[in-house]
């Protein structure tokens, strides 16, 4: 697992499997509770907080139509 901490969104990605977890208060991950950038729904209000740095970390799982920022 390759985490990576989206701070735009207040999450941490798994690099490798696209998995998106919330980050406790403290800036911990919240490993109980995966969400697939694959397979999964995220809302668009989520996807439009990302900041640059952390849409480009997560480009190659966007669906198609939050590609382009």
């Amino acid at each position: 697992m390759k985490l990576h901490e989206l701070k735009s969104v207040g999450s941490w990605i798994d690099l490798d499997k696209g998995m998106v977890y919330p980050s406790y208060a403290n800036g911990s991950v919240d490993l109980d509770c995966p969400t697939s950038l694959k397979h999964d729904i995220l809302s668009e209000e989520w996807y439009s907080k990302l900041s640059d740095l952390d849409h480009k970390a997560i480009y190659d799982f966007l669906p198609i139509i939050f590609k382009t920022k």
